[in-house]
């Protein structure tokens, strides 16, 4: 993830969006500092693109500016931020959730080699055998 200190294109249009939807509601850079709980210097630096803005400032300012969240997107090729998690089954959480509880290295090691074998279709030897 970035550094939260780094601004970028993104943080641009962003800020420019913000801007735009307030100069078009009436509102003051002030006021609107005011009513998201930041200072007029660092609303400035948001709007500017200079200041990464939080993802609890950016809903305050939707809900002071009575707009869709949405709209701060405006200009961003979604394409870019698309990621998409696949489906995980009930099970595979479930094992998931308690691997790394499992004290052992060399146990977490065979277990993993086991799945990824059993996933594969190899045909595994039982100890009896």
């Amino acid at each position: 993830m970035n550094n939260t200190n780094t601004t970028s294109e993104v943080d641009v249009i962003i800020g420019s969006n913000i801007r735009r939807i307030r100069e078009f509601s009436g509102v003051s850079k002030r006021g609107l500092a005011k009513a998201v709980g930041i200072s007029w210097s660092q609303m400035k630096k948001c709007e500017d693109g200079a200041r990464r803005i939080s993802a609890g400032s950016l809903f305050a300012v939707a809900r002071a500016l009575n707009c869709s969240i949405d709209e701060f997107w405006r200009g961003i090729d979604p394409g870019e931020a698309t990621l998409v998690l696949p489906a995980r089954s009930d099970d595979a959480i479930m094992v998931a959730r308690n691997f790394d509880r499992i004290p052992s290295p060399a146990r977490r090691a065979a277990i993993a080699n086991l799945i990824a074998a059993l996933a594969d279709g190899v045909a595994l030897k039982s100890a009896a055998e």
